[in-house]
């Protein structure tokens, strides 16, 4: 290793060799700090003098061994001749001095050598002069050696005393060159020069450690500089600390509780007297463990994780609660005193309530929710059971739990109400509740909204709040549901009513079906001014809902984007990221970009806790959706079937629409359609009848169809039919004559097919997949008739499909249009063939299996996948599951 900034040593200690090759020996000694890099100073002297020619005699001075005589000497016993009692050290004193070779003799860590090997080493460095002997030692001030006054004596011999002083921000550099093999960023290389004092052992360990790890001496890894923890750093700073006296590592203990404190207040947490403390951080200091004496602090972090070590818990604990006593009697902030209150193992009476709590309002109010959680469910353990105190706890506590414990947010918002010294109070703080968590507020919580909603002296604003989010609980009652879209219908056109409550009264009006001529404009205010991160929460994400069933999906979209931004560092947990997630989804399958929905529930599912029903049963709907819409088989099914037992708290249409798309799934077509039709009989009692938002009837008239029940299909599928032209959007009255044209028979299908094209054609998003579909369905009735408009209506569906990335759409639809399998146009041979080569054979396993030529099989498989709309094996194995043997 390369020393940096070390010549004016280099040069000193190859003179010294020089003059001991001549006999003129001499004693060098070296000093300084813990790190400051005195191992790595006698290493190049022995190094050096073995280049040399040299004899070199090394030892290294311990603790363990202080008191064992000759400790050190032992360590050159290859040297002694030995005699009836032991080594001769007498006699090996005399024959180094006569040697006529040059000798390097080493000594590190001399403070702590054993009193008889440092009255030897006297001995010896009084006779070098006239030697070939060079005694090199090297010692850390700060430390009191065994006998003091043969020590000091020693020193005094050194022809040269020499302090090693700190690497420059130029020798900084350096040295992360040299470990990196590149030069260092300068903001880098400032960060290493200040985390180390210029110190080599402590530079060295911080850049091995970071190289080791990956990181690169650049800008982006500053922050990586200042988190490492060298354990060779920790374990060097402990052989330094633990031989020190108890006053010592008493003061030591404080600064590690009370870092950068004044001197008395250490002093007061040590339990020393003023003088003894200031004797014993002087020692620290001159140790090189701490910095900066005036306001002392560690040389490094780790060191301080090493001095609390040397505690045990219960004692680390009582520190803590006498440092943050110390602090509260000094009017330190709360913060501080409550650090120390978390890191103790108990309460210390009232006052640690308002301290923790006064800590955690703050942290809550600068964004750092997990110190406030922190310190408000510690204080709630030394709250009194009763009092206004504990209703303010509790409410500060459920907001900071809103993100990363909503269910707990509301349970402790439902216990602090009835702690409130006022009514208005508690009215406030319902108007508060977060709209879309009114799914996993407790049943008192919402008996508190009902009782405050008549209370006619509280302030407007507060009751209209309160009545909002009771209308949005009771949306599930049937009556409540009809009594909001009469609200609704009473609204005037222009006027202002706030964006939360307009949000809930026009999402009564979309669940029922009204008309989408008359929300959309509603719908467009609410979001136009609400985006911020506290959207995630309002009920203005139903207005974004009622964007997407009005075809409006590019907007719905536009806003949940911004919402998504405004929420900045919060984590893939936290409950507004997956509340809004799980909205974009639905948002996303709306405009039938399956893959992209079922991935985005999928993902809001597995980072979700099952308790947030919300998102639950939004991402329920958007992969039962992506099964029933698009024959997804696979990846959406999938997530349902992991997530199956999440049921204990679903709606009950949520449950068997999510029924209905496994038994689809799995090709059971009577268990499929019987949950469907619980699910719309479910909904139509809710009085939730818009197709919109679940087209459900399309669904079962599709799978009558399969099991040949015209009648009941064409019932559905009409009254599909009138309320999706009851609401308008050219998405559901498309989707309704495109279901009704697949399972009608002759021209009739045809014409409803030609309508269903020309009501979705040049809609936008929404209705460009189903627009395919209908161009596909429509091409193929064609084939007998018209094959020239055929061809043309099956590449325009070909081409819009691939531009919505559903390029195998033909299969599906022709699927669905012959209410069968994947085989729908297969003949017998080809069905055996596809399923043979699905399972994973090759063409000559499949010929030997069949007893036919390889040729033959070829010729089969180029029929089946262009009947089915696939390019190859891989296609063929995705459709493995619809590939029914019967």
């Amino acid at each position: 290793m390369v020393l940096r900034e070390r010549e004016n040593e280099t040069e000193l200690l190859s003179a010294a060799l020089d003059r001991a090759s001549e006999g003129g020996g001499a004693l060098l000694a070296f000093s300084g700090p813990f790190g400051i890099g005195r191992s790595a100073v006698l290493a190049a002297a022995a190094a050096a003098a073995r280049d040399r020619g040299a004899r070199v005699l090394r030892a290294l001075a311990t603790t363990a061994e202080r008191d064992i005589p000759f400790g050190v000497l032992s360590q050159f016993s290859c040297c002694a001749t030995d005699s009836e009692t032991g080594p001769d050290f007498g006699t090996m004193r005399g024959g180094l001095l006569a040697s006529p070779d040059p000798v390097l003799l080493v000594v590190d860590d001399l403070q702590r050598a054993d009193v008889e090997s440092l009255r030897w080493l006297d001995r010896l460095c009084a006779a070098v002069a006239d030697s070939a002997v060079l005694v090199v030692v090297a010692h850390r001030d700060g430390e009191q050696a065994a006998d003091p006054e043969t020590f000091q004596r020693l020193l005094g011999r050194a022809a040269r005393r020499g302090e090693l002083r700190p690497l420059s921000p130029g020798g900084v550099a350096a040295v992360v060159r040299d470990v990196f093999g590149v030069p260092g960023d300068e903001r880098f290389t400032a960060a290493c020069h200040r985390a180390s004092h210029g110190r080599p052992f402590l530079l060295n360990a911080i850049a091995h450690g970071l190289r080791d790890s990956g990181r690169r001496p650049q800008e982006s890894d500053v922050d990586a500089v200042w988190s490492l923890r060298p354990s060779v750093v920790a374990e060097r700073a402990g052989a330094v600390l633990r031989p020190q006296p108890e006053p010592v590592l008493a003061a030591a203990r404080a600064v590690a509780l009370l870092d950068g404190a004044e001197p008395d207040q250490l002093a007061d947490l040590a339990g020393l007297a003023p003088a003894e403390c200031a004797a014993a951080l002087a020692a620290l200091a001159a140790l090189g463990v701490l910095v900066e004496p005036a306001r002392p602090r560690f040389a490094h972090p780790v060191i301080r994780e090493v001095v609390e070590n040397t505690l045990e818990p219960p004692e680390l604990a009582e520190w803590h609660r006498r440092a943050a006593r110390l602090l509260q009697r000094a009017d330190r902030p709360a913060e501080a005193v409550a650090e120390h209150l978390l890191a103790s193992d108990a309460t210390q009476g009232e006052w640690t309530t308002g301290v923790l709590h006064a800590a955690g309002r703050r942290a809550l109010d600068r964004g750092d929710v997990a110190t406030a959680i922190r310190c408000l469910r510690r204080a709630l353990l030394a709250c009194p059971t009763a009092g206004t105190e504990r209703s303010v706890l509790l409410a500060d506590l459920a907001e900071a739990e809103r993100s990363g414990a909503p269910v707990a947010s509301m349970r402790h918002l439902s216990q602090a109400l009835p702690k409130f010294d006022s009514d208005r109070r508690r009215a406030e703080a319902l108007a508060d509740v977060p709209p879309m968590l009114l799914a996993v507020a407790p049943l008192s919580l919402l008996a508190e909204l009902e009782e405050f909603r008549a209370r006619e002296e509280l302030d407007p604003a507060v009751l209209r709040a309160i009545d909002t989010r009771i209308r949005l609980a009771r949306l599930g009652d049937p009556a409540w549901c009809a009594d909001t879209r009469e609200l609704f219908d009473s609204l005037v056109p222009g006027e202002h009513v706030d964006p939360e409550r307009v949000s809930v009264l026009l999402y009564s009006a979309t669940l029922t079906g009204g008309d989408a001529e008359s929300v959309l404009p509603w719908a467009k205010r609410a979001v136009a001014g609400e985006h911020g991160p506290g959207a995630a929460f309002g009920a203005v994400a139903l207005a974004a809902r009622t964007l997407a069933a009005c075809d409006e999906v590019r907007a719905a979209e536009q806003w949940l984007a911004e919402v998504t931004a405004a929420l900045g560092a919060r984590g893939d947990r936290a409950a507004e990221r997956l509340i809004v997630d799980a909205e974009r989804a639905f948002t996303v399958v709306r405009s039938c970009r399956y893959p992209e929905a079922v991935a985005l529930a999928e993902s809001a599912l597995r980072r979700c806790d099952p308790g947030l029903i919300p998102v639950v049963e939004r991402c329920f709907e958007v992969l039962s959706i992506a099964v029933l819409d698009s024959a997804d088989t696979g990846s959406a099914a999938r997530a349902l079937g992991r997530h199956r037992e999440w049921d204990h708290a679903v709606q009950p249409w949520v449950r068997e629409l999510r029924d209905a798309a496994l038994a689809v799934s799995v090709r059971d077509t009577v268990g499929g359609l019987e949950h469907l039709l619980e699910c719309g009989r479910e909904r139509d009692r809710l009085g939730w009848s818009n197709p919109c938002l679940l087209p459900w009837r399309g669904w079962a008239a599709l799978l009558y169809h399969r099991v040949q029940r015209p009648g009941p299909a064409a019932e559905l599928i009409a009254e599909e039919y009138r309320r999706a032209v009851a609401w308008g959007a050219p998405s559901g009255v498309g989707r309704a004559l495109r279901v009704w044209g697949a399972i009608t028979e002759g021209e009739p299908g045809v014409e409803l097919l030609r309508r269903a094209v020309e009501a979705l054609d040049g809609r936008g998003p929404a209705g460009t997949v189903e627009l395919a579909k209908a161009h596909l369905m429509l091409g193929r009735r064609l084939l007998c008739s018209d094959r020239a408009e055929a061809a043309a209506r099956l590449n325009e569906g070909d081409e819009l499909a691939a531009a919505c990335g559903v390029p195998r759409l033909r299969a599906a639809e022709e699927i669905a249009a012959e209410g069968g399998g994947a085989q729908a146009e297969l003949t017998r041979a080809e069905l055996r063939i596809a399923r043979l080569v699905a399972g994973g054979l090759g063409n000559q396993q499949v010929a030997t299996e069949l007893g036919v030529s390889s040729r033959a099989v070829e010729k089969h498989l180029t029929k089946v996948y262009r009947k089915l709309g696939v390019t190859g094996r891989a296609g063929l194995t995705d459709l493995a599951d619809s590939l029914d043997p019967a």
